[in-house]
């Protein structure tokens, strides 16, 4: 079928005088149409991607954001487009490119990757060999439309699509798995040269966004530290960038977004929210990176068996790695408990391999070979917590995230506590939960009072607490992932 190339009207220079019927009346462009006003004029059929065909066609369909990038056109005219965002949307049956020109409208403001949109249109063309940058090859299929400057097309976004499981199935997904599905470690060991390659991950942390100077499409990368680096350009314009960290049960890797691209992961939930990344671009250095090319897709939370698979692999692994777990709200209640017996750490052990574990309670007694009060203070790490994937330290009661903004209560970090033994086995440094109540009966002082106190009273109490043998009241819960720890609810000496 030989290629058709229709346009409505061409963004990047002046419009010819518009019939009244057909386009936008000149006061009418300066009144963008919000989206609960716009009232289609024509009867535009509803379709799904995989059944499109390139011609001259009022038609309207709903898809995922699965790519997208600004390329700005500035214009010295007024009227006239100042450059488009090209969006891959995709739903069940395949993908296309939209791209969306704009005047005075910043659509990049709202849009995020995972959000639904609904798009109405009268022409879709086929980027082929001879249109090069019309659509990537992944979505070869494209509609250009200036929703401020025609009157019947039309772009809307769906705010809150992210919670729902509208078509989040990707094209292609059968019952089973994904044509072109590999484990993480697959993927860094060469599987970037296969084409239409696949890889599901979970993520793992969320960085800081961190703004930026821009200097084109041309980026070089200085390290500020693990999470972030910072992207430079030449001609002086500010841009954001963000990582995330990802992981599959086989290895760990980053992802980074740029532009408004890094405002998608604020919604992301670190161990819950699954990627699946199509032919994303992979930079092997000081570790692996991902980022997004002009053929990725990228589909968020998508609905299937092997996203539940990833999701439950991560929060497993993420409650072995937790920094500084909460107290279990469940054990709260064993200091009621009529029976306590007392322990030894080899019993515990043997009890928690058993098959099938049972949840127990009592006491242990055991001794302090080591605590950390004044190492811990001097690194501003005597209180933490983890938000958004990334621990938190701080030698105060609260403190701020990074990447959320939001001010977190901090608890006593665990690790101020070196190895617990007993005659029969030991616990690892930090691996204890206590309790609020547990840490006052500890130190003799609530948390407020240990960060303000000065590193003569830390030394006093470090030493006063090594080698000294306590009775430890505690309760063990394994979970519905069989990893526990434990959770210490009173501390008697």
């Amino acid at each position: 079928m030989p290629s058709i190339t229709v346009q409505s009207s061409p963004p990047g220079s002046p419009p010819p005088t518009p019939a009244p019927e057909d386009d936008l009346t000149p006061p009418e462009q300066h009144t963008p149409v919000q989206s609960s006003e716009w009232m289609p004029t024509l009867h535009y059929q509803a379709v799904c991607i995989g059944s499109l065909q390139p011609g001259p066609q009022h038609i309207t369909l709903k898809g995922r954001v699965v790519n997208a990038h600004d390329i700005p056109k500035p214009s010295k005219r007024p009227q006239t487009a100042q450059g488009y965002v090209k969006i891959i949307i995709a739903d069940d049956t395949g993908a296309m490119t939209v791209r969306l020109w704009y005047a005075h409208v910043d659509w990049a403001v709202k849009l995020r990757l995972g959000m639904l949109v609904s798009i109405w249109t009268v022409h879709v063309s086929h980027g082929n060999s001879e249109s090069v940058g019309l659509a990537p090859k992944a979505a070869p299929l494209f509609t250009s439309m200036f929703p401020e400057g025609e009157k019947h097309c039309h772009f809307m976004m769906h705010d809150g699509s992210e919670k729902n499981t509208m078509l989040k199935r990707p094209f292609k997904a059968g019952p089973l798995a994904v044509p072109g599905l590999m484990t993480l470690k697959q993927y860094l060991d060469g599987g970037f040269h296969v084409d239409e390659c696949k890889v599901m991950v979970c993520v793992k942390y969320i960085g800081a966004r961190t703004e930026c100077k821009s200097c084109g499409q041309f980026y070089s990368f200085v390290w500020r530290n693990q999470h972030e680096h910072i992207v430079i350009k030449n001609n002086g314009a500010t841009s954001e960038l963000i990582t995330i960290g990802i992981l599959d049960d086989t290895a760990q890797a980053s992802l980074t977004l740029y532009g408004f691209l890094s405002s998608s992961a604020t919604t992301w939930t670190p161990s819950h929210t699954v990627l699946l990344l199509a032919s994303p671009r992979c930079r092997i250095g000081r570790g692996a990176r991902l980022s997004l090319g002009t053929d990725t897709q990228l589909y968020i939370d998508p609905d299937m068996p092997d996203a539940r698979l990833v999701r439950a692999l991560s929060q497993r692994l993420s409650k072995r790695e937790h920094a500084i777990p909460p107290f279990p709200p469940q054990m709260e209640t064993t200091e009621t408990a009529a029976i306590k017996i007392l322990f030894k750490l080899s019993e515990i052990d043997e009890i928690a391999r058993s098959n099938p574990p049972d949840n127990i309670m009592g006491y242990i007694s055991v001794v302090l070979t080591g605590v950390h009060l004044v190492a811990n203070c001097q690194r501003n790490m005597l209180m933490g917590t983890e938000c958004c994937g990334i621990p938190l330290f701080a030698n105060s009661a609260h403190e701020r995230c990074r990447h959320c903004e939001t001010v977190k209560a901090l608890r006593i970090n665990p690790h101020i506590l070196g190895n617990i033994i007993d005659e029969t086995g030991q616990i690892e440094s930090g691996k204890l939960i206590l309790s609020n109540t547990a840490w006052e009966q500890l130190l003799g002082r609530t948390a407020d009072q240990l960060v303000s106190a000065s590193l003569d009273v830390l030394a006093y109490l470090e030493a006063r607490l090594m080698f000294l043998r306590l009775t430890f009241g505690f309760g063990l819960d394994l979970g519905d992932v069989g990893i526990g720890r434990l959770a210490v609810w009173c501390v008697k000496m």
